[in-house]
């Protein structure tokens, strides 16, 4: 008689299993797969796909992941309105899925910096971020750590508090978060507690900002089931763009976009911009990522650009305070059918402009190149650019992860190549190669000696515009205020306005704003050293005052676009900086 192998240790069938099946990587690779496709076949197949997510299991964090991504692509690109509905029902259930997973320590884990509903993410931010977060999602954020400077805290707060509480902190023994928790309330956070005490403090905000930071405090930003995770983030409300021919990845199709016609700025409420800085700011703060013009972002200078395709780009320029003399950081977000799909800057002046993007992973592998284009195209109108350079941080200097996807090809698809001759020659070679192998790829080391140089994409290849670094002008700057007045700003700044008013027969009069006035009076430095201005006509004399007056509006694009179709100021900068370089 033949052996055979108990079926349990009781000798009775093992008990079925109960509830949904898990959801599997090869059902996830079938939905991205078909997030892809477009055509009533593969509408059918898309609703389907999405449809059974209802009776599967979401317990695993890497399947839930890779399913929450592939659904954010397809809210970005449904097919239709029953098709956006049935994807953002479908993210609704991973933010559940992820709830459930996030009320275990290995769940909360595997979910962190995932920026997903119910995730975790812990970042050095900054005090503007932070007060942001104390006040548009309260509750959400909270120091958990403070680095080298927790030894700051008590002479901190020492200046912070009222004099006789103050006194306590002289012999108090408890540091860093224990001292906090001694002074904040019982259901207030540590970080909105010192939030509030330095609001009180009279001092600029710049001020407040350098004594929050030189805490080194981390935060951590839990978004829960709010707006702020990457899950429910959107952008303004508008049509469904109903998507239906194949996705379009052709360089030639993105470069024709780049050259189009300017897009249309959407008219926005003051509310309204500001609820694009929100969405800017939470989309980077759940990532543990920030910039300076999403920052610091001028609310009444944000514009937003619909383009098409469902395709919209918002610019953020910073507050006139904060902003760089001349190139000023502009950053962008841009949507796809309301989901933020990439976000960058750039720094615009006389017609070019440095210029980066940050495609966020879920919709690496679709347009990504067309999406830069429209871009570019927004730039190109806004800031009247025509030449965009791209460094080479960008591609892979310092980069791994750039140096590992190759972004230097993704650069050159649209049009941009090397400035220097010999990683031109370099680059013109090693693209014949992957031309004629099938399926190569370029070594790192190669992709290393791609990355030495800028890359740049001409628009106006014939005029060739001026490449004026902003730095050699404020060197000439620094040496004539030390050359010709001894090294005092005062009797500088004193004679540039003398100088500059005499010769445009103009100055700050009573309805300028206190932006205006400052960029004027940081302007006239520059202006001043403008060997023939007494010599220009009354029309540009005006256009030249226009333009310095623009650059401290709330959104100071038309100062850019002005400098850079002036008849006479940026050739005269670029002799300015030429001195500048040779020492003259």
């Amino acid at each position: 008689m033949a052996r055979t192998t108990p079926p349990g240790r009781s000798g009775r069938p093992p008990r079925a299993r109960t509830g949904p099946s898990p959801l599997t990587g090869a059902d996830v690779a079938s939905l991205r797969a078909a997030a892809q496709r477009f055509g009533a076949p593969a509408r059918s197949a898309k609703a389907a796909l999405i449809a059974a997510l209802a009776s599967r299991s979401l317990h695993r964090p890497r399947i839930l992941l890779a399913c929450h991504d592939a659904l954010l692509f397809v809210a970005a690109h449904p097919d239709d309105e029953a098709i956006a509905a049935a994807a953002e029902a479908a993210l609704a259930r991973c933010a559940r899925a992820a709830r459930a997973l996030a009320a275990t320590p290995s769940g909360r884990r595997a979910l962190e910096g995932t920026g997903i509903a119910w995730s975790e993410v812990s970042a050095a931010l900054g005090y503007d971020i932070a007060r942001w977060l104390v006040h548009r999602f309260p509750g959400h954020a909270e120091i958990t750590s403070l680095g080298d400077g927790a030894g700051t805290l008590p002479s901190l707060l020492a200046l912070l508090l009222p004099a006789i509480e103050a006194d306590a902190l002289a012999g108090e023994r408890a540091g860093g978060l224990a001292l906090l928790d001694r002074c904040k309330g019982p259901r207030d956070t540590r970080l909105a507690f010192l939030v509030r005490q330095l609001e009180s403090l009279a001092a600029p905000a710049a001020v407040r900002a350098q004594l929050f930071d030189a805490l080194t405090p981390f935060l951590t930003v839990a978004p829960r089931g709010t707006r702020a995770s990457r899950t429910f983030l959107r952008g303004p409300a508008g049509r469904v763009h109903r998507h239906a021919a194949p996705l379009r990845k052709a360089p030639a199709e993105a470069l024709a976009v780049v050259a189009q016609p300017p897009p249309r700025e959407r008219p926005l409420a003051r509310a309204e911009r500001r609820a694009l800085v929100d969405v800017a700011r939470a989309t980077l703060a759940v990532l543990a990522r920030e910039t300076d013009p999403i920052t610091w972002a001028s609310v009444d200078g944000v514009s937003l650009h619909d383009l098409e395709a469902g395709f919209a780009v918002a610019l953020f320029p910073m507050e006139p305070a904060r902003r760089f003399a001349l190139d000023s950081h502009t950053g962008y977000l841009l949507f796809r059918q309301r989901v933020p799909i990439a976000y960058g800057g750039g720094w615009p002046f006389l017609g070019v402009c440095r210029i980066g993007v940050n495609v966020f992973p879920a919709f690496r592998g679709g347009e990504s190149a067309l999406a830069f284009a429209h871009v570019l195209r927004v730039y190109r109108a806004r800031f009247g650019v025509a030449r965009f350079v791209v460094e080479p941080y960008q591609f892979g200097a310092g980069n791994a992860e750039a140096l590992r996807s190759g972004a230097f090809w993704f650069y050159w698809r649209l049009g941009f190549r090397p400035l220097d001759e010999g990683i031109a020659a370099l680059a013109e070679r090693e693209h014949a190669r992957l031309q004629r192998v099938r399926g190569a790829r370029t070594p790192l080391p190669r992709m290393r000696a791609l990355a030495r140089e800028d890359l740049a994409l001409d628009l106006a290849p014939t005029a060739g515009p001026l490449r004026v670094e902003p730095a050699r002008l404020s060197t000439a700057v620094a040496r004539w205020i030390v050359d010709a007045h001894g090294g005092d700003r005062r009797k500088a700044q004193a004679a540039a306005l003398a100088r500059v008013g005499a010769a445009l027969g103009a100055a700050p009069g009573p309805g300028w704003t206190t932006g205006e006035r400052a960029a004027y009076r940081s302007l006239a430095l520059l202006v001043g050293l403008v060997d023939d201005l007494d010599r220009w006509s009354a029309a540009d004399k005006a256009a030249c005052v226009a333009l310095m007056r623009a650059k401290g509006a709330p959104d100071d694009a038309p100062f850019f676009a002005a400098l850079a179709r002036h008849p006479r100021l940026p050739a005269a900068l670029a002799r300015i900086a030429d001195a500048a370089a040779t020492g003259g």
